[in-house]
C-alpha cells in the first residue's frame, strides 16, 4: 500500500477493530444476562457483575488505545529513558497484579542501556509484553529480560517459558483479537501485543517474535540515546493515571 493510501488503511483497520470489538463484547454480555437470570445470592451476583464489567472496561480501553495508535499523527516527543529503571518500575506493578515473586522476573539489561522514546508509550509496550509473558508462563516459570547494543540501537528481548508458538503464528500474535489454539497456557483479549507493536513502531522501533529456549522471545529494537552514560540523568517517572492496558 502506498503512503497516499494510509488514511484508507486506517479506516479499514478501525472498521475491522469495531467489528471484532462488537463480537468480543457478546461473551461477557451473555454471561451478565445468565447471571441476572440465575438464583445466585446477592454477594455472588455482585462479584460476577463487577468482574464482567471490569473485563469489558479493559477491552474497550484496549480497543480505543489500539485505534489511537493506528491513526496517523505527528511524531511523539521523545526523551532519554533508562531501561533498567523502567523495568524495575513495571515489574513492581506486575508482581502486585499477578502475585508473582520478583525472583521470577530476571533482568540482565545493563545500567548503561538508555534509549530514546516517548516514556508513557514505551512503558505501555513493555508492560504489555511483560504481562503477556507472565500470563502464558507455567506456575514457577521464569521471565528473562536482556539486551545488547547494536550500532545506533539497543536490541532488547523478553523471553518466557510458556512453550512458544507455531512458526506460522509468530506474526499472527500481533494481530488484534488473535488467540491461539491453547498451546500456551493463559488467556486474554488478544490486544496486548498488537498495542505493544504499534506503540514501538510509533517511536521508530521494531517488535517481533521468535521461538527460543523453552518459550517465546519478543524482540524490540529501539534507538539508543547517545548521551546515555550521563549518571546524573533522572530515572523515568511514569504517569500511572493513564489507562491500564491488558
Amino acid at each position: 500500500m502506498k503512503w497516499s493510501d494510509a488514511p484508507g488503511r486506517t479506516v479499514l483497520l478501525q472498521q475491522q477493530l469495531l467489528r471484532d470489538l462488537s463480537h468480543e463484547l457478546r461473551t461477557p454480555l451473555s454471561r451478565l444476562r445468565v447471571a441476572c437470570e440465575s438464583e445466585q445470592d446477592l454477594e455472588q451476583l455482585r462479584e460476577r457483575i463487577s468482574r464482567e464489567v471490569d473485563g469489558m472496561q479493559r477491552l474497550v480501553e484496549d480497543a480505543l488505545q489500539l485505534a489511537w495508535l493506528d491513526t496517523e499523527r505527528t511524531s511523539l516527543p521523545d526523551e532519554a529513558i533508562q531501561v533498567q529503571a523502567l523495568w524495575e518500575m513495571l515489574t513492581e506493578n506486575a508482581c502486585y497484579e499477578s502475585s508473582w515473586p520478583a525472583s521470577q522476573l530476571h533482568c540482565a539489561v545493563d545500567a548503561s542501556c538508555w534509549v530514546r522514546g516517548h516514556l508513557n508509550t514505551l512503558a505501555q509496550a513493555l508492560e504489555n509484553i511483560l504481562r503477556n509473558a507472565i500470563r502464558h508462563s507455567p506456575q514457577g516459570g521464569v521471565v528473562m529480560f536482556d539486551g545488547r547494543r547494536d550500532g545506533d540501537f539497543w536490541h532488547l528481548w523478553l523471553e518466557d517459558e510458556g512453550g512458544g508458538v507455531a512458526d506460522e503464528d509468530l506474526e499472527r500474535i500481533f494481530s488484534p483479537f488473535i488467540r491461539l489454539d491453547g498451546s500456551r497456557p493463559g488467556d486474554g483479549f488478544g490486544l496486548g501485543l498488537s498495542i505493544a507493536r504499534n506503540a514501538v513502531q510509533r517511536q521508530g522501533g521494531r517488535l517481533w517474535a521468535e521461538n527460543a529456549g523453552r518459550g517465546l522471545r519478543l524482540n524490540m529494537l529501539l534507538l539508543a540515546d547517545l548521551h546515555g552514560d550521563n549518571d546524573d540523568a533522572p530515572a523515568p517517572t511514569i504517569d500511572m493515571c493513564r489507562p491500564q492496558i491488558a
